[in-house]
């Protein structure tokens, strides 16, 4: 009982004193949260630009540019000729429409039509295609794994047969539109 009767003295004693840095730590943070408050202080808002209208450029008169520095020379521009049409892409393309009904076996049971966008790599000289990229075109559904390995051997067996003028001999990257 006694024992008891010293512990409640002493809680009763420690009591105030916490209570004092509690009120002292809860001021303090009061402070800093009013320092930033003050009537200086904060972001200013950005001034807004005004728009002027563009004056006009003065001449340029030919003056010789300041030492160390070379004088500007145009140049003439550089014409670039648009890569002409691969002869054989008509070809190419009707051979992949004759493999319609073949592509058509790989769409049994769709739900609804769509469209791909079959990208490849031709090497015209062998007829062989690679780098196959199937992407699904408008609202049309991803394919299965069985659909698209059924597209892929249907347009890459048998070999496409491509007969061009001589003409660079390198593979060429070729997109082609399936609808089904």
């Amino acid at each position: 009982m006694r024992l008891q009767r010293r512990m409640e003295a002493r809680g009763r004693r420690r009591r105030p004193w916490r209570r004092w840095v509690a009120v002292a730590i809860a001021l303090l943070l009061l402070l800093l949260l009013l320092r930033d408050c003050g009537p200086g202080s904060g972001e200013v808002a950005p001034e807004t630009p005004r728009v002027e209208a563009p004056a006009e450029p003065a001449p340029q008169e030919a003056e010789a540019p300041p030492a160390g520095q070379i004088a500007r020379k145009d140049r003439p521009e550089f014409g670039v000729a648009p890569p002409a049409p691969l002869p054989w892409l008509a070809a190419f393309r009707l051979q992949v429409s004759a493999r319609s009904p073949r592509l058509a076996t790989c769409f049994i049971g769709a739900e609804r039509p769509g469209r791909l966008e079959w990208t490849t790599t031709v090497d015209r000289a062998v007829g062989v295609v690679s780098d196959h990229s199937l992407e699904p075109m408008l609202a049309t559904q991803d394919l299965r794994a069985e659909e698209r390995d059924c597209v892929l051997s249907v347009l890459s067996e048998p070999h496409y047969l491509l007969v061009a003028p001589e003409g660079p001999a390198t593979p060429s990257r070729v997109s082609v539109v399936i609808e089904f």
